[in-house]
C-alpha cells in the first residue's frame, strides 16, 4: 500500500469498496441491477455493457444519429441538476431491459440442464423472447424488480412501463448521489479512473472487432443519442454516486449507539430473540384422490388423537425423544433418522417457528407465560398436527455472528494422471515444497506483524485469485461461522473460540497450505441483526426522500419522454427480434 500508516477502518473501507465493486460487476450479468429505491442504496450501480443474448455482429445502418436525444431534456421537480436528456434515458432503459432479459435467459439455461423449459418466465415473470411492451406486469413479479403497480401509480401495466420507471429512478439516484459526493468532497480515485478507462477501452475493442466505429456501435446497442463521451460521463457519475452511498452507509453504521440498539431490542424482543423446541409431526393418512369427506375427517381425527397421546406421554424432554424414536421405528422410517436430531429445533427465531409449524405455535413459544417443559399440540394444517415442547425460553442470540479472517493460499500442484487416466496422488515431497513457500512468507510477516503487511504479502503471493489474477478481496473472508460452507480445516481454524486478533498459523486443506490471520469477531448475532436493521432504516429514509422529492415528481406524460419511450420500445423490440432470429438459426 502507498500509505503505511493507514488505520484499520481505512483498510476495511477500501476492501469493502473493492468487494462491492466486484460483486456488482458479476451480479449485473445475473440479475436485475435495479429495484425500488429503498433497495438500491449501498449497492454499486454497475455500468452494464455486456450483451450476452445477441449473438454475432449487430446489423443495420443508422441514418439518425440522435441529435434530439442529446439535447432534449426532461425536467425533474424544476431542478436543473436532476434533469436528464433523452439519450441518458435511452441508456438506462436499455441497460435495465438487458439485465432483466439476461436474468430470465440465465434461468432458462439453468432449467434446461435438467430437461425443463420456461425457467426464466417462472423465476422472473419475464419472457425474454418477447417485447416488454407486449407483456403484462403483475405485483407478483415485484420480487424480481422491487417495483409494484402502486409505485407506478397504475392499476395495470406492462413490463415496458416498469422499465421506464426503473430507468428514471436509476438516473435520478445516480445524479443525486454524484451531486452529494461532490458536496462531501469525494472525487474519482486513480483506481476508479483506471476502471472507467478500461471499460471504455473494452467498448472500443468490441466495436472494432465487429467492424464498427465506437459511436455507431453504442447507438446500435443502446439506442439513439449514445456516444462514448456520454457513456464515460455516466460511468463517472455512477462511480461518484456509489462512493457517496457507501460513505452514507458507513457513517450511519459508525454512529449507531448502544442506546439505540437496546431501545430497538426492548421495543420488539420477539423479532430478535430465539427459542429451542422439540417438535414431532402426525399427519392424516388417506387416499388423496378417492377419499370422501368422512374418510378424511376420520383420518384427521386419528392423527390428532395420536398427537394427543404422544403429548400425554411426554413427561419431559427425554421421554419426548424416546416417544419420537418409538414412532420412527413403528412407522418403519427408511431414513437414518436420529430421534434427538429429528425433533430438535434449536435456537430458532419466531419466523422460523411460524413457517415450520404455525403462527399460533410461534406466539405460544415466545409468550412470557410459556415455561420450559410446557407442551401443546398445534394444527399446522387441517391434515398435520405437531406436538411441541419448549426446551429453552426466549433469549438473545449471543452466538457470534461470524469471524473475519484472512488467508494466503499456496496451492498444491495440479494432480497428474497415469496411463489409465487415474489421478496420481500428490507426494509428501511435493507438499513439503509448497509448505516451505508458506513458511517463508510467514516469516516475512513475522518480521513486521501488522495486518497491513499481511495484506501486502497476500497481494504478492496468494493463489486465491479472481479471473483477472487479482487476490479475492485481498484474502479477507468475513462472517465465517459454524454453518459456513468452507473446507473443514479452514472452518475449524476460523471459528476456534480461543482465537485472538492477530493470531496467525499455517493449515493444510485439500487446496494447499494457507497462512491464516484472525482479524476479529463481528459480535453477538442479536446485536448485529439490530445494527443491520437500523442501517437499513436509515438507507430507506434517504431513498424514500429521493423517491418523494424527485422520482415521483417526474412528469411521465412529458411529450419528449413519451416520444423517447416510444422510440426506445421499438429499439428493444427490434433487438428482441434479432436475438430470437439469431437463436433460431443456431
Amino acid at each position: 500500500m502507498e500509505n503505511n500508516n493507514k488505520s484499520q477502518a481505512e483498510i476495511y473501507r477500501e476492501e469493502r469498496k473493492e468487494r462491492l465493486s466486484k460483486a456488482a460487476a458479476k451480479n449485473s450479468k445475473k440479475r436485475p441491477g435495479f429495484s425500488k429505491a429503498k433497495r438500491i442504496l449501498g449497492k454499486v450501480i454497475a455500468v452494464v455493457l455486456a450483451v450476452v443474448l445477441v449473438v454475432g455482429a449487430v446489423g443495420g445502418i443508422l441514418n439518425f444519429f440522435g441529435a434530439p436525444q442529446k439535447v432534449l431534456k426532461v425536467k425533474v421537480a424544476g431542478n436543473k441538476e436532476y434533469s436528464f436528456t433523452l439519450a441518458e434515458f435511452n441508456y438506462f432503459y436499455y441497460t435495465i431491459w438487458n439485465q432483466i432479459a439476461n436474468t430470465a435467459y440465465q434461468y432458462d439455461y439453468q432449467y434446461s440442464q435438467y430437461g425443463m423449459s420456461g425457467g426464466g418466465l417462472t423465476a422472473t415473470g419475464y419472457d425474454y423472447t418477447k417485447s416488454p411492451a407486449s407483456q403484462e406486469y403483475k405485483d407478483d413479479y415485484s420480487n424480481t424488480t422491487g417495483i409494484t403497480l402502486a409505485d407506478l401509480g397504475k392499476d395495470s401495466a406492462t413490463w415496458a412501463d416498469v422499465m421506464e420507471f426503473a430507468a428514471i429512478s436509476q438516473i435520478i439516484q445516480v445524479k443525486y448521489g454524484a451531486k452529494m459526493a461532490k458536496e462531501a468532497g469525494l472525487s474519482i480515485t486513480p483506481d476508479q479512473q483506471t476502471e472507467i478507462d478500461d471499460m471504455i477501452k473494452d467498448l472500443n475493442d468490441t466495436a472494432k472487432e465487429q467492424d464498427y466505429s465506437t459511436g455507431r456501435y453504442l447507438r446500435q446497442l443502446f439506442g439513439n443519442g449514445i456516444s462514448e463521451k456520454l457513456v464515460r460521463e455516466i460511468a463517472t457519475a455512477q462511480t461518484l454516486a456509489n462512493s457517496y452511498y457507501e460513505k452514507f452507509s458507513e457513517d450511519k453504521e459508525n454512529s449507531i449507539t448502544k442506546e439505540q440498539i437496546d431501545e430497538k431490542y426492548n421495543s420488539n424482543r420477539n423479532s430478535y430473540d430465539i427459542v429451542s423446541l422439540r417438535a414431532y409431526p402426525f399427519a392424516a393418512e388417506y387416499d388423496q384422490e378417492n377419499a370422501d369427506d368422512a374418510a378424511k375427517d376420520e383420518a384427521r381425527k386419528k392423527a390428532k388423537n395420536s398427537a394427543e397421546s404422544f403429548l400425554n406421554g411426554a413427561a419431559d424432554e427425554k421421554t419426548f425423544i424416546d416417544l419420537a424414536a418409538a414412532e420412527l421405528k413403528k412407522n418403519k422410517d427408511t431414513q437414518d433418522n436420529d430421534a434427538d436430531e429429528t425433533t430438535a429445533m434449536k435456537n430458532v427465531y419466531m419466523a422460523s417457528v411460524t413457517s415450520n409449524i404455525s403462527e399460533e405455535a410461534a406466539k405460544w413459544a415466545f409468550s412470557s407465560e410459556t415455561k420450559v417443559g410446557d407442551k401443546k399440540v398445534f394444527a399446522a394444517t387441517e391434515d398435520d398436527f405437531f406436538v411441541v415442547m419448549l426446551t429453552a425460553a426466549p433469549h438473545k442470540d449471543t452466538s457470534s455472528s461470524g469471524n473475519d479472517v484472512r488467508h494466503i493460499l499456496f496451492k498444491f500442484p495440479e494432480a497428474q494422471k497415469d496411463a489409465d487416466g487415474n489421478e496420481i496422488p500428490i507426494t509428501d515431497a511435493q507438499k513439503a515444497e509448497v509448505r516451505k513457500k508458506a513458511e517463508h512468507v510467514l516469516e516475512l510477516y513475522k518480521a513486521n506483524p501488522t495486518e497491513e503487511n499481511f495484506i501486502n504479502l497476500t497481494k504478492e503471493h496468494t493463489e486465491d485469485v479472481d479471473s483477472d489474477g487479482n487476490p479475492n478481496n485481498n484474502g479477507l473472508y468475513e462472517g465465517v461461522n459454524a454453518s459456513s460452507n468452507y473446507v473443514e480445516n479452514f472452518l475449524n481454524w476460523s471459528i476456534d473460540e480461543s482465537r485472538k486478533a492477530g493470531d496467525v498459523g499455517i493449515i493444510e486443506t485439500e487446496y494447499g497450505y494457507h497462512i491464516m490471520y484472525y482479524v476479529k469477531s463481528q459480535g453477538e448475532t442479536w446485536e448485529e441483526n439490530i445494527k443491520n436493521e437500523i442501517l437499513a432504516d436509515a438507507n430507506d429514509e434517504l431513498t424514500e426522500k429521493i423517491d418523494n422529492d424527485f422520482v415521483k415528481k417526474v412528469n411521465m406524460n412529458n411529450i419528449f419522454l413519451k416520444w423517447a419511450f416510444k422510440q426506445q420500445t421499438k429499439h428493444i423490440n427490434d433487438t428482441v427480434l434479432r436475438m430470437t432470429s439469431a437463436n433460431a438459426s443456431n
